[in-house]
């Protein structure tokens, strides 16, 4: 009997992971630690698709000070659309939100060259 019950447990086991995913940064453009030309866009590319109404970003300086952006949430991408970036180091902050309800969030740094 146990020897039926395990493979049946871990078939189980299996079967309900999918269900434990969540919504996670894959990519990004530009690359995390990359030094780049002032962005037209800032993309971040996600492992499942998002809750638009709860998936967001922001952008700030090295000072921390907010930059002004305009944001899309598409299906499975958050795009940031930047004016003219100076030359310094920029942060993305990111949240995101699958269709299992939990909420996953994150930073990367970029820099800004001449």
């Amino acid at each position: 009997m146990k020897a039926i019950l395990l493979p049946m447990l871990l078939a189980a086991t299996a079967v309900a992971m999918p269900a434990w995913a969540h919504a996670h940064l894959t990519s990004t453009e530009p690359k995390a630690n990359a030094s780049v030309k002032s962005p037209n866009l800032i993309r971040l590319v996600f492992s499942e698709s998002l809750e638009p109404a709860f998936s967001g970003a922001s952008l700030s300086d090295a000072t921390g000070k907010a930059i002004p952006v305009s944001a899309a949430v598409g299906a499975t991408t958050l795009t940031l659309m930047p004016l003219a970036l100076k030359p310094g180091s920029y942060k993305v902050t990111w949240h995101s939100v699958g269709h299992d309800t939990h909420r996953v969030g994150g930073a990367f740094t970029f820099k800004v060259v001449p």
